[in-house]
């Protein structure tokens, strides 16, 4: 029997088209079983000190602080707020105030005991303290 010639020469043709289907699956596949992952990042994801019980504690002491804030007079309540929450220094403080330097730094200091100790009072963890 003889082959006939256009079947001899699809022959390869079918054979390379399988080969090269075959291996672009190969690749489909494998970057699907490994993504690309950046490592950094996967590690950053992740908190490690969350948990419900650590949430519930620093909502109570965000309460905390702020009760205890409302109880500081105006002055020292706004002195606290810009200098911790906007990080303003005792000079920037004054300056934007507009008041002695010795005075805003009077209501900061004033104001943080104050805060101590209503803190210590409800029995929450003081500022700086453990």
């Amino acid at each position: 029997m003889t082959a006939d010639p256009a079947q001899a020469k699809s022959a390869p043709m079918t054979w390379m088209t399988a080969i090269v289907r075959n291996r672009s699956l190969d690749i489909l596949r494998r970057t699907r079983e490994e993504p690309d992952v950046d490592d950094e990042l996967t590690a950053n994801l992740a908190d490690a000190s969350a948990s419900p019980a650590r949430e519930a504690e620093s909502r109570a002491e965000a309460r905390s602080i702020e009760r205890c804030m409302g109880e500081l007079d105006a002055e020292q309540r706004q002195t606290i707020a810009l200098a911790f929450f906007h990080g303003l220094t005792h000079s920037e403080l004054a300056r934007h105030l507009r008041r002695p330097l010795g005075t805003v730094k009077t209501h900061v200091r004033r104001g943080l005991r104050k805060l101590k100790d209503c803190l210590m009072r409800d029995g929450a963890t003081a500022p700086g303290g453990p």
